[in-house]
């Protein structure tokens, strides 16, 4: 028998508390399987920095009141758009992205379990402030990020975080090198990052996939 796929759009009956409001260009990251975590974006032409918080179980949106401090005394990341985020247990990481023409290179972290911002302070081979990149955590500890758009140029450089010891690694990779890109997709399934389309320099949008090995296994493919 063949399997029927159909989308069902939600109504504001399905859920109760307060919606989040419109936005492009944000991100929503699972935490466990209990919420979803949405932060930043841009409304209209102006750039937003709330996190809006959908809790699965009891079909409720909220906003928490977040605490943190960050290095110009702020309380979390500056207002934002085409960042990117990524969920390790109860941790929300947040890097880069674009705030009016600036691309942004600042590191921070949400602890969705007290809803505390903090700002980090990374070291390593830091990558350069660029938005529409794509990054995929690599088990519960590390993060993978490739691409972007630094402002001058389409990117195609690879980085890892350790996120324990916050150290940056950009990865020398052999063969050919997937053409600079931005706007894509990277997904790690199993052992291997898994890129997708996005936009390069001055072509068309693109449909290809390359596929990163060698992340986990000893020794890089």
């Amino acid at each position: 028998m063949k399997q029927m796929h159909y989308w069902v759009q939600a109504s504001s009956s399905d859920f109760s508390g307060t919606l989040p409001q419109p936005r492009s260009g944000h991100t929503a990251v699972p935490i466990g399987k209990s919420k979803v975590v949405v932060f930043g974006g841009l409304l209209d032409k102006k750039f937003i920095s709330d996190i809006a918080v959908y809790d699965i179980e009891n079909k409720i949106w909220f906003q928490p009141e977040c605490t943190g401090n960050g290095s110009d005394g702020q309380v979390g990341p500056s207002p934002r758009a085409f960042h990117v985020a990524v969920a390790i247990d109860c941790h929300m990481f947040i890097f880069g992205g674009r705030s009016g023409s600036r691309r942004l290179g600042d590191f921070w972290v949400l602890d969705t379990d007290i809803w505390q911002w903090s700002e980090l302070t990374s070291f390593g081979d830091l990558p350069s402030p660029r938005d529409f990149s794509a990054a995929s955590a690599i088990g519960n500890q590390k993060i993978v990020m490739y691409g972007g758009w630094d402002g001058k140029k389409w990117l195609s450089d690879v980085y890892v975080l350790d996120t324990i010891s916050l150290e940056w690694m950009e990865l020398s990779v052999t063969g050919s090198l997937p053409p600079p890109r931005c706007g894509h997709t990277a997904t790690m399934v199993e052992k291997r990052l898994l890129v997708y389309g996005g936009r390069g320099g001055g072509g068309p949008i693109m449909s290809d996939l390359w596929a990163l090995k060698g992340l986990i296994e000893e020794g890089r493919e």
